[in-house]
């Protein structure tokens, strides 16, 4: 079915006049090309390298190189790749980078081996669902310096993928279908317009990298606690004020948090203010009080209410006093030293990092360097 939907794609192409393989290429050109190809089919050869050759079309001869697995195409002027190329289906390695491709060739999807494909620096405005669902086996896919502005919702589909490279992008969403990857390790989001991180992105158990300097961000989700493995973070040119404290559960050996408008650690006074709770609030307390007694009959009738886990279960610690709370909490923050205490390999000076008492009994109590966040009227 789908190599058919590829031949009617192509065959479509060229009713309406367009099809690229127009040439205006020097015959010195073509015939370097060809008797490079010539050699290769010869030969049986298992890489083909054709670049820098302002290639404009593909040389039929290419389609012969059936037992090629990498195909380098980079550096040239191609705009579509023909249906006959999916004779190659022993491809593992593709490079497509700095041509002119405006959509994704249709053909990439009948190479079901492919690994590493490359199609860096081009004109595509999208990821073709199409193509993207049947790259199963590929582990590493670098668009970076396109017109990209979603990744589809099939990229689900790509079990397999380790390393996604987007940077320098038009990407504004971070879908919850990339979640289904949980095999990446790297994730380069940089130079976009996302401006928020998904609560989901820590059940990616298995990154290490994450890259997403020059965005739109205002806050890093608490969640991301859960990345255990996560080693690097450039978050540098967004609007992040502070850290989430999920940040002292990674693993981190780098962060790059430079030209973000992060908290100052400048003390002011501020006047005694009376926790008031709503009912709602003091009921929550009084319940999950009741949890630290396995004899506790509110405790039993509690468990036994699916609705009540169900609002229970966003409820939080106090960090000083360590009892829970559910609806209502003063934000504050404490500056750590964050090659010190992250451990660091890099310098990045103090940084905010958030952290949620119960009540202003709390914060009002001595011997603690928590602050309660002021911003500038």
């Amino acid at each position: 079915w789908y190599q058919r939907r590829v031949r009617e794609a192509v065959v479509s192409t060229q009713s309406t006049g367009h099809y690229y393989i127009t040439n205006n290429l020097s015959t010195g050109q073509c015939h370097m090309a060809d008797t490079s190809l010539l050699s290769a089919v010869r030969g049986q050869s298992k890489s083909v390298t054709l670049c820098n050759k302002a290639l404009k079309r593909i040389p039929p001869l290419l389609c012969k190189v059936t037992g090629a697995r990498q195909l380098i195409l980079k550096n040239n002027k191609l705009r579509e790749l023909p249906y006959e190329l999916e004779s190659l289906r022993d491809l593992q390695f593709v490079n497509l980078g700095n041509n002119e491709f405006e959509k994704l060739p249709l053909v990439l999807g009948c190479f079901p081996l492919i690994e590493t494909l490359h199609i860096f620096n081009n004109q595509l405005e999208e990821l073709n669902g199409e193509v993207i669902i049947r790259l199963f086996n590929c582990k590493l896919l670098n668009a970076n310096n396109n017109q990209i502005s979603a990744i589809p919702p099939e990229i689900r589909g790509m079990k397999s993928l380790k390393i996604l490279c987007l940077d320098k992008n038009k990407i504004s969403v971070i879908p919850p279908e990339i979640l289904s990857c949980i095999e990446i390790t790297e994730l380069h989001l940089g130079n976009n317009r996302i401006k928020e991180l998904p609560r989901e992105l820590g059940y990616l158990k298995n990154l290490k990298k994450l890259m997403i300097f020059k965005n739109e961000l205002s806050e890093i989700p608490e969640e991301i606690g859960h990345c255990q493995a996560l080693q690097i973070l450039d978050i540098s040119c967004n609007n992040i004020t502070m850290f989430p404290e999920g940040i002292y559960h990674c693993s981190l050996s780098e962060l790059h948090c430079d030209e973000n408008p992060l908290l100052e650690h400048l003390p002011v006074l501020s006047q005694n203010v009376n926790d008031v709770f709503y009912l709602k609030e003091l009921c929550a307390r009084m319940i999950l009080q009741s949890f630290k007694d396995r004899n506790s009959l509110l405790r039993k009738q509690a468990t036994v209410r699916p609705d009540v886990l169900n609002i229970l279960k966003d409820a939080r610690k106090c960090v000083l006093c360590d009892q829970s709370y559910l609806f209502s909490w003063l934000e504050c923050v404490h500056f750590v030293d964050a090659k010190t205490v992250l451990k660091l390999s890099n310098k990045a000076g103090k940084i905010p990092i958030r952290a949620c008492l119960c009540s202003y009994d709390c914060f009002y109590s001595e011997n603690h360097n928590y602050f309660a966040v002021s911003y500038p009227t």
